[in-house]
């Protein structure tokens, strides 16, 4: 069995299962208003190490090292799809498979909810055979849940503050040499799944086996998943055991997935006077509940199958997630338990519609992974297709109906689902029907039989439907069977003229009282290349028999996978079908890689990525000393690879590899070098160098980086010679700044943020002398408004049209002034990143060499603006796209100077009326309306709060009415937001007693149509706004004159633009005086 590793309950196309999941009846005169989408931004991630890794809107990683790991450097990589973020000293491990990668997947995390929004991490922790004792010492600070011996396992639950400390309790060694402590053999992320018949049974041929008198009668079928409607008419008398594994203690179904998939295998149709009868109404049900929502815990689902198991013949799991060429906990539980009980786990494919997308856990090798098709037999246009990731193993492996199915819904009703979710339970109830035909048949015969007898679909559909759709009737009535479900041959290598001839092996059992003639033969194969013999086998009663097929592929033959059966036909429509798949390689070479560290020696710690340029595929070689072979087909290739050895990591990276024939290529930590940067200030030092190499196709190709906190510890450098690379950039970034006696630098009076970007070609080390006139110096304020006193800056750098490196990042106590400088080369544009608690303020800067510039940060009032929308955004802040309108996370907290500030921890409460009556609410950050098509005025208020350690805006609404009608195209809507602007010194204080001005700007929407402002209107309150009073405006400015006490002004703005579109924003407590 092959290594392989991750999950999502696979009810695939949802939108309509999940609506329909309450289907029942309401009130003709009942109405509701439109549900509002919501979804929420990204986030910061503290790892199993301790090190918090925070993520822009760009998706660009910042990351603050844990506590005593000040010198760690990383690597950060882009690989299908996914962002990761790894230390150095998980990366021993991570090559041995035995520490999750997913622990360091910054999208895998976003993706089940572990950002630091949750207060623990739940993991893993697999020991070996009769040691959890020994693994829960080792397992130190963190809590541990539960014991899952089918997986080995303990999960356990580690807090934010207790990961540094877990780490080193799991670990030990050094850095390029870290192992996981004694005891302790996998630490996997313990991740989440998320849950993927009238006319769909007699399509698969069960009213067939019930008129044979076999309806399940006798067989206990597992349903893992929600839990289950116990009191619907459809389970009378069929549970014979149910538990909640969720920690809720209500095995009730409130998503009603379960409900659904239990019904189809077994439900009796009582409540539809028989028309919803599931497969096999005479088998009982044991149910685990191991999903309180459409995500489920792997620790849950492991429970639940070590608890089934022992009790049921027959196992179904609608679930899953992202599968990986490694072998993850859930996979290692079905195999562990298939082998040991017999049973059978029949699983959903998955719902990701594209090739080599089947889901774990149905990519276990004994599990059966089901497919779904439609009526016709058609496969699901949303059912996952094969084959399996890293080995091309046949999956999915049978296929039954998965669209619009009709099943028992919570509260005594039905519902349609669609999805691989309905199609397993199929399977399943099919499964239990053939094992009350054959009790004392094996998990793995069951198996084989369903396959051998369903019905095929066209040639080229094993990737897409497996053996085909099952067909129970004819798997009961047929007395053969194959005794192995299908045939994997190995990989013909190219060339293929000097190719050895091959044979395997297929069985076949009668369970017959006679004597069955089979008549075998293969399709589609060139001719030559797949034969089987004898053509003609007599299998006698109750025995078995043996045919030979035999693999030649000297034949002429186009390369590729050729998926295909060996069929035997007999008397009386007998057909058993075994499908086979062989990779007859396509052009491909050896790519011979020698990898040499500095110290002269074979290398030992790397990890080396080949990138297909052309499909996107990786191919990866990690810590064969000195090095090893990758096989690849021609083509054009991104290589990259990190070397790392004690406190120093090397960046080799060819932009672009072409492999026309054999290669050997000499990855010498050696050639790289490292940055030697000269600045004016002598005290200065390294506080952050990143170095990282670009292929610029939107994140399909790898991008890889790595960080280190000092030029001693990284060196880069190309791999081989120049080569013509148009689609790669190299960028490094270095951050500078003055260490304080604690050797941090927290309150540098200055920093240097130094950005190079190299297209066409790899860095090979940088040396540089600066001075004042080819660098721009910034004069920067930093004010305070919080408790807290202090903040964290930090800068990131893009070229024109391309990438850019992170640069640094520092701490200090607020206010504060420093001097910033910056590099220009190449037009590099800034974004400089405030964070004052939870506040989190950008902008973008270019800078011309020689020149001086004043910036003024964390400037009160802080509000809504709208005056520099995302430029991804097509509808800016708040736009129209047809009849929906949808909010795209407006920035409430902008500061005075028109900076856009966020805060992703707080909830934006929205209210949408249209003419003048309310139409839909809702929580979040990013919202769609649904609103009808003709035109109306709306009137749409966002309102957020926050408290300490926050003292100033400490609630902000807005109040924007406009008019809008069905558009064509996404269009931003017309809104205008006020910005006061009075003068405050470095805390936001004004004088008390004293009279000023405040200037209000308007900033209008960019691409909207609001128009130049017509009126505008200032109060003030000074009592936390229980009254108002109004203030004179001239010229675009309030004259208020502030009482004697020391408190808080809050301002109220209106204003109305030539086209009749309306503003309303409060800020209380926009500033202080004293």
């Amino acid at each position: 069995m092959r290594r392989r590793q991750r999950r999502a309950l696979t009810a695939g196309v949802l939108a309509t299962a999940l609506a329909a999941a309450g289907l029942t009846a309401s009130p003709a005169d009942a109405q509701e208003k439109p549900a509002a989408t919501v979804t929420g931004p990204r986030g910061t991630f503290t790892l199993i190490t301790g090190d918090r890794v925070s993520v822009d809107a760009g998706g660009h990683p910042r990351i603050e090292r844990g506590p005593g790991r000040a010198r760690m450097r990383f690597v950060s990589s882009h690989e299908g799809g996914h962002q990761y973020v790894i230390p150095v000293d998980a990366m021993p491990m991570l090559r041995d498979g035995r520490l999750d990668r997913r622990l360091f997947d910054l999208t895998a995390l976003g993706e089940f909810g572990y950002d630091d929004r949750t207060a623990e991490l739940p993991l893993l922790v697999a020991y070996p055979e009769n040691a959890a004792a020994r693994a829960r010492s080792a397992a130190g600070a963190a809590r541990v849940r539960t014991d899952l011996p089918a997986a080995h396992a303990l999960a356990v639950r580690a807090g934010l503050d207790d990961r540094v400390e877990l780490w080193s309790s799991l670990t030990r060694g050094t850095s390029s040499t870290r192992t996981l402590a004694a005891g302790i053999t996998h630490v996997w992320l313990d991740g989440k799944r998320r849950v993927s018949l009238d006319r769909s049974v007699p399509q698969i041929g069960a009213p067939t086996a019930w008129q044979a008198g076999f309806d399940g009668d006798g067989v206990t079928v597992g349903v893992l998943d929600t839990g289950i409607d116990a009191d619907h008419p459809d389970f009378a008398g069929q549970i014979a055991a149910i538990h909640d594994f969720t920690g809720g203690n209500d095995p009730g179904d409130t998503v009603g997935h379960g409900t659904h998939v239990a019904s189809t295998i077994v439900g009796s149709g009582a409540a539809s006077g028989g028309r919803y009868r599931g497969v096999a109404p005479g088998a009982k049900l044991v149910v685990g509940k191991v999903c309180a929502t459409t995500e489920c815990q792997d620790s849950d689902i492991i429970a639940g199958m070590q608890w089934a198991a022992p009790q049921a013949k027959v196992i179904n799991l609608s679930l899953g997630d992202t599968d990986t060429p490694a072998l993850d906990p859930l996979e290692t539980a079905v195999q562990d338990l298939s082998h040991r009980y017999g049973t059978l786990f029949v699983v959903a494919a998955g719902n990701e519609g594209k090739p080599k997308s089947v889901s774990t856990p149905a990519s276990a090798d004994d599990a059966l992974a089901v497919a779904a098709v439609d009526p016709d037999d058609q496969r699901a246009y949303f059912s996952s297709r094969g084959p399996r990731v890293g080995d091309n193993h046949i999956k999915p492996e049978i296929s039954a109906p998965g669209v619009d199915i009709v099943a028992a819904a919570p509260g005594g009703g039905y519902a349609p689902m669609s999805g691989t979710s309905m199609a397993t339970p199929h399977v399943v109830g099919s499964a239990a029907i053939l094992a009350g035909r054959h009790p004392d048949w094996s998990g793995a015969q069951l198996k084989a039989a369903l396959m051998g007898s369903a019905k095929p679909a066209d040639a080229d559909s094993l990737y897409d439907q497996g053996a085909g759709r099952v067909d129970v009737g004819r798997a009961v009535a047929q007395p053969v069977a194959a005794e192995v479900a299908a045939i994997d041959f190995p990989v013909q290598r190219w060339p293929h003229a000097d190719d050895t001839p091959f044979s395997r092996v297929i069985g076949y059992r009668n369970t017959g009282t006679a004597p069955v003639s089979l008549s075998l033969s293969v399709t589609p194969a060139p001719a030559g290349m797949i034969t089987v013999s004898p053509a003609t086998l007599v299998v006698p009663a109750g025995g078995r028999a043996e045919a030979t097929v035999t693999v030649d592929t000297r034949v002429e033959a186009t390369d590729g996978l050729y998926p295909g059966a060996v069929t035997a036909t007999g008397a009386g429509d007998l057909r058993v079908r075994t499908p086979f798949a062989l990779n007859r390689e396509i052009e491909s070479y050896d790519v011979q890689l020698d990898h040499t560290g500095r110290d002269g020696r074979p290398a030992t710690e790397y990890e080396t990525v080949a990138a297909n340029l052309s499909t996107g595929e990786f191919t990866t070689l990690v810590g064969e000393p000195g090095g090893g072979t990758m096989r690849l087909p021609k083509g054009r290739y991104a290589l990259y690879s990190t070397i790392h050895e004690g406190d120093v990591s090397t960046l080799l990276v060819q932009p672009v590899l072409d492999v026309r024939g054999p290669l050997t290529e000499a990855l010498d930590a050696r050639t790289a070098r490292p940055v030697s940067l000269t600045v004016p200030q002598r005290d200065a030092a390294a506080l952050s160098i990143n170095v990282s190499a670009n292929w610029n196709d939107n994140f399909r190709y790898p991008g890889v980086q790595l960080s280190g906190v000092s030029v001693a510890d990284v060196f880069f450098g190309r791999i081989g010679p120049a080569v013509a690379a148009p689609e790669f950039a190299a960028t490094l970034g270095v951050g500078l700044a003055r260490p304080g006696r604690d050797g941090t630098f927290r309150n540098s009076p200055y920093t240097y943020d130094l950005a190079y970007v190299r297209q066409g070609d790899m860095f090979t080390g940088l040396t540089r002398k600066l001075s004042p006139k080819n660098l721009a110096t910034v004069k920067t304020t930093y004010r305070s408004q919080s408790s807290t006193a202090t903040a964290t800056r930090f800068h990131r750098a893009a070229s024109p049209g391309g990438p850019g490196p992170i640069g640094s990042s520092t701490s200090f106590d607020l206010p504060f002034h420093a001097t910033e400088y910056y590099n220009t080369d190449g037009g590099i544009v800034w974004t400089s990143t405030f964070v004052e608690g939870d506040n989190l303020t950008t902008q973008e800067s270019t800078f011309q060499a020689g020149k001086t510039y004043h910036q003024t940060w964390n400037v009160a009032p802080f509000g809504p603006t709208v005056a520099q929308p995302p430029a991804w955004s097509p509808l800016g802040y708040v736009g129209r796209d047809g009849d929906t309108i949808s909010v795209v996370s407006p920035p409430l907290f902008g500061d005075a100077s028109g900076r856009p500030a966020s805060r992703d921890d707080l909830q934006v409460h929205y209210r949408l009326s249209r003419n003048g009556k309310e139409i839909a609410t809702a929580d979040g950050s990013y919202v769609d309306f649904p609103v009808p098509a003709d035109k109306a005025t709306y009137r749409l208020e966002a309102t957020v709060t926050r408290g300490a350690p926050d003292t100033l805006s400490t609630s902000v609404s807005v109040a924007w009415t406009f008019t809008s009608a069905h558009t064509s195209k996404p269009e931003p809507l017309p809104l205008t937001t006020a910005r006061p602007t009075p003068a405050l010194d470095d805390t936001n204080t004004a004088r008390a007693g004293r009279a000023m001005t405040i200037p209000v700007a308007l900033d209008r929407h960019p691409g909207s149509a609001a128009a130049p402002n017509r009126t505008l209107g200032v109060s003030a309150s000074f009592d936390d706004g229980r009254t108002w009073v109004a203030l004179p405006v001239l010229h675009g400015a309030a004259l208020i004159k502030h009482p004697r006490r020391p408190g808080f002004v809050s301002l109220r703005m209106t204003a109305t633009d030539t086209a009749g579109n309306t503003v309303t924003q409060t800020i209380q407590r926009a500033y202080r005086i004293a």
